[in-house]
């Protein structure tokens, strides 16, 4: 059996090397599939298949609140409900939370640096089942909460919080000195003493609505007494890790108990209408690129088809001269299954070169994957041809050997010995067998380029809509004042009246304004509101995005002002309590009225505060650009002086010229404050489309493969049908039919397998595209326009594949025929 099978491959090998224009061909139609699906499946399989690298992360799960009053389908968790899980459920091993990334700097030693710190429970390490590196990781007496003084007061001493550095940031800053254990640092100014180190690649991954950083540079604990702090104050990230044997099920059944007695006991939780949700954390962190990544994995797998389909299409054009060798082995008494073997080691020769030089085109895909990927795409690092890559690979392989390898035997099948020794028959089951691989061809490349279509309105509809502000000529950066130095009100208001002009009377700026947080950059606030003149336990009831600005900000945004004025200088010196809401906080509110004049009152973490509307503006989308986001209330910074805040810059001229001019006003304001985070406003908006660009850009390239693939198909097999029916075509025109008559008969040949393919092609896709309905923005999924696009689209290539044959049939010289026959 294997002195045959090495036979069959020799054979194979010479058969190919004389066919040098088949080989080509064949192996890199394959090549750009299985390249395609390798490079694709190489993302599918780190972010959405690999388990996250935490111990057993499988018993790894994120707990959310719900808030079915507010529509709050996601928040943070408060610190005494975390004190209230610990004690009452019993599916959990343990549940740790973090608190919002601050941006520190850290000084002490070397250059002050700007660093992403988080704030975790003791026990945050030991529930992802993470060992540090070096040291050690927190205990509960690094617990200890600061004295309450200390907030009020930054001249009283703080003890020394532990503090466990990223491997990354401690290769950057301190070299990999294993000798940095003990070592005390200043964070903000504050005493910190490094305790540890974690390991190489670990980070914390939160899901993109989670408004949490990966890239956090440090950790110190959390020193806050859960039990003690405010059940409305919701800013914990919890993760939890479920008892061996639990399932997630289980869990969530015991926590809709403990969500009920809540309810029952806590007054917040009632208003709320508070529900708990435990979801699987691998399952929570990939979620927002599952259904791009599946979707491009089911786009490569038709470019997968087609090109099987192509290349099956060659093999029975090319079988079709082998159908005496074949007709000759089985006279000669060859077997059945020494024909399988023989036809099936050819496949897998073609296959086998197809996917080497697949693998090579796959390597050049994951470079253009990297470079196109979203900003948020998870795990990236992870993206590799690795084993289970290879092993994917080769099952491919092996399907495509399948698909196209059998198609000349199947179709031998069809055709006896004596016919094919006497050069009858085969030739109509050829050729229908040729035409449904074309139509099939055809109708999946209708579906991919429907997909495309879609996408690519999409995409066009997020560049044309206005996200409430300009984002064209407008500089952003960071500024994040130490506590410890600007603790009080006065000093951090002071800082930015007075940096404020300084900047905006560089030449070529024309208004400057701060914010907290800044739209789509990934940070989220909320808060409760409500009318002064209603009992202020109902402000629960109603969550707004709360917004930190100083006067200048809207004018450097270039959002309108719909009603009203902005914030003042007067504002800012007479301390007034004022605000200014957006179109559709003031609609929710005061339908029908106008809202300037009116009260509105809101919780500012435990503060209440009465603050006078002046002020309308235009919508601003901040977390999305695809989804409408929350009403919006902006709090002149005077009245909630908030330490870190994004400064923006309109110019005249190109916003980056202005960094260096900016960074040496603030430095000679406070040399020992860095401007960090500088970037064009313009590129978070283009960080907020990523995502569509990336799935877009995609889908596209493999529908047009898929389309050049089609039409290739479609050529070979009108010219088959040509070259079949010489004769037949020499007879009509001797027997008086036009040269145009010839032309419209092969061309409409052609056009009924288009237009049979582009008719499944439509129905299929008025399925398919459902599935990508939520990457779609502004447009159906069964979108009309451009189901009608397409169509028209395949009908034109459909006519340009099918002229060149048609017109070389038409110049058939009849008597040269006949005289040939």
């Amino acid at each position: 059996m294997m002195g045959s099978f090495w036979t069959d491959v020799r054979y194979g090998l010479r058969k190919l090397g004389n066919s040098p224009g088949f080989t080509a061909v064949a192996v890199l139609t394959l090549a750009l599939g299985i390249g395609a699906n390798t490079a694709i499946f190489s993302a599918v399989n780190a972010v959405l298949i690999r388990p996250l690298p935490y111990y057993e992360p499988d018993r790894l799960v994120l707990v959310w609140n719900r808030m079915e009053t507010t529509g709050y389908p996601k928040a943070p968790v408060a610190a005494p409900d975390i004190a209230d899980y610990r004690e009452q459920a019993k599916s959990f091993e343990g549940f740790a939370a973090t608190n919002n990334v601050a941006e520190s700097s850290l000084t002490g030693e070397g250059e002050p640096e700007q660093i992403q710190l988080a704030s975790v429970t003791s026990n945050y390490f030991e529930v992802l089942g993470v060992e540090p590196l070096l040291g050690r990781g927190f205990v509960e007496s690094d617990e200890k909460p600061i004295p309450q003084s200390a907030f009020a007061d930054p001249t009283i001493p703080v003890p020394a919080s532990a503090l466990v550095l990223s491997h990354d940031f401690w290769q950057r800053r301190f070299g990999g000195d294993p000798a940095v254990l003990g070592r005390a640092v200043r964070m903000d100014f504050q005493p910190m003493t490094v305790v540890g180190v974690m390991p190489p690649g670990f980070e914390v991954m939160m899901p993109v609505d989670a408004g949490m950083p990966t890239d956090i540079d440090a950790w110190t604990p959390l020193r806050v007494d859960l039990a003690q702090g405010s059940r409305e104050s919701q800013n914990l990230r919890v993760v939890g890790r479920l008892r061996p044997g639990v399932t997630v099920g289980q869990a969530q059944a015991e926590m809709d108990a403990i969500a009920k007695r809540q309810r029952e006991l806590h007054q917040f939780h009632q208003n709320m209408g508070m529900q708990i949700d435990v979801v699987p954390m691998h399952a929570d962190v990939v979620g927002h690129v599952r259904p791009t990544l599946l979707a491009l994995l089911g786009a490569v797998g038709f470019v997968l088809l087609i090109a099987c389909a192509n290349v099956a299409n060659l093999i029975l054009t090319r079988a079709s001269a082998r159908r005496r060798e074949m007709a000759v082995r089985v006279a000669l008494g060859a077997a059945r299954g020494r024909l399988v073997q023989l036809v099936v080691v050819e496949g897998l020769l073609v296959a086998g070169l197809g996917a080497v030089a697949g693998l090579l085109l796959a390597r050049l895909g994951i470079d253009a994957l990297l470079a196109l990927r979203p900003p948020n795409l998870p795990r990236v690092d992870d993206i590799a041809i690795n084993l289970p890559v290879l092993t994917f690979t080769l099952a491919a392989t092996g399907l495509a050997a399948v698909v196209f390898g059998l198609a000349p035997l199947l179709d031998s099948r069809r055709t006896s010995p004596r016919d094919a020794l006497q050069a009858r028959g085969g030739y109509a089951s050829g050729l229908k067998a040729r035409t449904a691989l074309v139509m099939a061809e055809v109708a999946l490349s209708v579906v991919l380029l429907i997909g495309a279509g879609l996408m690519l309105r999409s995409f066009s509809a997020l560049q044309d809509i206005r996200p409430g502000f300009d984002a064209q000529g407008v500089l952003t950066y960071k500024i994040s004042l130490p506590f410890s130095r600007y603790g009080g009100v006065e000093p951090r208001t002071l800082f930015f009246q007075e940096m404020e002009p300084r900047v905006a009377a560089l030449p070529g700026v024309e208004a400057v304004g701060g914010v907290f947080p800044l739209p789509l950059a990934g940070r989220f606030w909320t808060g409760p509101y409500g009318r002064d003149d209603e009992d202020p336990s109902l402000w629960t009831q109603n969550e707004a995005n709360f917004r930190v600005i100083t006067p200048g900000y809207f004018a450097a945004m270039g959002t309108r002002v719909l009603e009203g004025r902005t914030f003042e200088p007067i504002d800012i010196s007479d301390r007034m309590h004022v605000v200014i809401v957006d179109a559709p906080f003031a609609e929710k509110l005061w339908p029908d009225e106008s809202p300037i004049g009116k009260v509105l009152g809101i919780d500012l973490f435990g503060q209440r505060l009465f603050l006078d509307v002046v002020g309308v503006v235009e919508h601003m989308r901040h977390e999305s650009l695809t989804a409408d986001s929350r009403e919006t209330l902006f709090i002149p910074h005077h009245l909630f002086p908030w330490t870190q805040m994004t400064v923006v810059a309109r110019a005249g001229v190109g916003p980056e010229s202005l960094v260096g001019a900016v960074a040496r006003q603030v430095a000679e304001m406070d040399d020992q404050l860095p401007v960090y985070r500088v970037r064009p406003l313009s590129a978070y908006v283009g960080d907020a489309m990523a995502a569509t660009r990336f799935a877009m850009t995609l889908i596209a390239v493999f529908a047009a493969v898929a389309l050049v693939l089609a039409s290739v198909g479609l050529y070979g097999v009108i010219a088959f049908a040509v070259k079949q029916r010489t004769r037949e075509i020499g007879i009509r025109m001797a027997l008086g039919a036009g040269k145009d008559s010839i032309l419209r008969m092969v061309i409409g040949q052609g056009m009924l397998v288009i237009l049979a393919g582009v008719g499944l092609g439509i129905l299929a896709s008025m399925w398919l595209t459902r599935v990508i309905a939520s990457l779609l923005f502004g447009v159906s999924p069964t979108d009309p326009v451009t189901f009608g696009a397409i169509a028209g689209l395949l009908v034109v290539v459909a006519l340009a594949a099918c002229y060149v044959p048609a017109r070389k049939a038409a110049r058939v010289d009849p008597m040269a025929t006949l005289r040939l026959e």
